[in-house]
This record gives structure tokens, sequence and C-alpha cells, in this order.
């Protein structure tokens, strides 16, 4: 009888789960804070894509102005660039990178959520960590777990994650953040972002104002891509960044490609700068 009774409540708590309030703000739709609740998993037992637990590895790669393949370098002050260096982006070669290179990126949903809780109770996103493997395959060693943090909003409206921003891909801040509805009938949505500080990294914006950057995202033409993972069907969407710089506009772009079973296969980003950085998923766990 007690089997019972615990597979029923199981069966009626996944059901609050599935049907668990969402808000609407601003073009996106997020989980209802719940402060009764202190479990760790109370936003993410419902994901779609990234489930906890589950660890995804991307390869990469970015295009500098004369179209060279490179990779970043695990080096840099993301607070302080060197503007005198004459890498400022500190770019290794993509064939032959620099043992000190980041060669591959490795997400982990790890779904902890007390320190942005206790920061921000009305944090509702699911906790996931950008790790950045060197060519052995191992990670930097971080001083705090919040080293890479993240968060993902996965449930059964849409998908919306952060970039990794990190190292040189600091400047993925500009660019619009993967985003998908998964209505099949909306073809277009909106989103916007005021970004600042230090995200306006001199190295491709010379700028210290708060900038406003709208989003649009339009549907295209599905695309089943080639893969280590096989053949992967995708729902490709095209998203574009603007915004109002004074006597001129800056834009950036996304093109993704998303699966319900792996989230967001591939990531092709077109910078402020029209440098471009590609972002492949080539195995998950």
């Amino acid at each position: 009888m007690k089997v019972i009774c615990f597979f029923l409540l199981n069966i009626i708590s996944v059901g609050l789960l599935l049907s668990q309030e969402l808000l609407y703000d601003s073009g996106l739709y997020y989980e209802s804070p719940i402060y009764s609740d202190t479990s760790q998993s109370r936003y993410s037992l419902d994901n779609i894509s990234y489930k906890k637990n589950r660890i995804l590895i991307y390869d990469y790669y970015y295009l500098d102005k004369s179209g060279a393949k490179k990779k970043f370098l695990m080096k840099g002050d993301i607070m302080k660039p060197d503007l005198t260096s004459k890498n400022p982006m500190n770019l290794t070669d993509y064939e032959n990178p620099s043992d000190s290179a980041i060669d591959k990126i490795k997400i982990i949903v790890t779904d902890w959520l007390n320190s942005f809780a206790e920061q921000d109770p009305k944090w509702t996103q699911t906790v996931f960590s950008y790790d950045y493997l060197y060519k052995n395959g191992n990670p930097k060693d971080y001083f705090s777990w919040l080293d890479g943090a993240s968060g993902v909003i996965d449930n059964k409206k849409n998908l919306w994650m952060h970039p990794p921003r990190d190292y040189g891909f600091k400047i993925l801040e500009l660019n619009p953040f993967p985003f998908y509805y998964l209505d099949e009938n909306i073809k277009r949505w909106t989103w916007t972002l005021d970004v600042g500080g230090f995200w306006l990294d001199p190295r491709w914006i010379d700028r210290k104002e708060t900038i406003t950057i709208k989003y649009e995202y339009i549907k295209s033409v599905d695309e089943t891509l080639t893969t280590p993972l096989g053949k992967i069907n995708c729902r490709v969407t095209n998203g574009t960044g603007t915004a109002d710089l004074g006597n001129k506009t800056m834009k950036t772009f996304l093109k993704s490609y998303y699966n319900p079973e792996y989230g967001f296969v591939r990531l092709e980003y077109i910078n402020v700068d029209s440098t471009k950085i590609v972002i492949q998923l080539i195995d998950i766990k």
C-alpha cells in the first residue's frame, strides 16, 4: 500500500510540474517562482531538452575578419582586457591550437539553485555550468562553483539560454541569445536586453553608456545536420539584434538549429565586429 501511495504521489508531483504556472515578460515565458518549495529541482524536472545531470560537449571555432579559423586561449582578464597586446582577442590556431587553448566547451546541467536563489528569490532558471576544456580534456581549475555558472529556461512554451560569455566568448553578450518558441504556429517573436558595464568591451565596441538591444527571431526552413551523433533534423531560426548607437546602428546575428532531444545543436553567430563564432554539439551523455 505504501508503494502504491508513493507511486501516486510521484505522478501527482510530476503532473503539477508539467502544469506549472508560467509568467510572460517581454516575449519570454518563464516559470513562476515557487517560494514554498526549497528543493533543488523545482524548475527543471519538467525540462524538455536540458534535463538534470545531462552533459553536452561542443566544438567551436572563431572566424576572424580575414576568414581564418581560430580558437580562444584560456587566458586574459575579462574585467580588464589588454588593448596593447598584439593578440587582444587571445586567439590561437584552430588546426594546431596551443596547449592553453579552449579546445571544447562542456555544459553540465547541475541544477544547483542555492546561491542563485539566495541572491534573487525570483530566480527560476535551471542552473548549468560552462566548463572550458583543454586539449587533454581537463577543465581549468575554478575557485568557486559559480565560475562558469549560467542558466536556461526550458518549458512547454519556449527554450532560452545564456550563451558562453567567458574569455573571448564575452562578445556573445551582444548577439541574440539562443531562443526558440515550441509552438510551431508562431513564426516570429521579439525580446529586448539592456547591456552595459564591462560587456561593452573596447575590443569590439567603443561605448560606455548602456544600450538597449532589440532582438527579432524568425523561423526558417528545417535543416538536417550531419553531426558526430548522426543526422539530426533541426528547426532553424534566424535572430537579429539591433541597437541605436547614436549616429549608427549596431547589428548582430544568430542562426540557431534546435532539436527537442538535443536542445541547440548548432549556433552560428555574426558578431558586432563582423567576426563569427560557430558552436556545434558533438557529444551528449
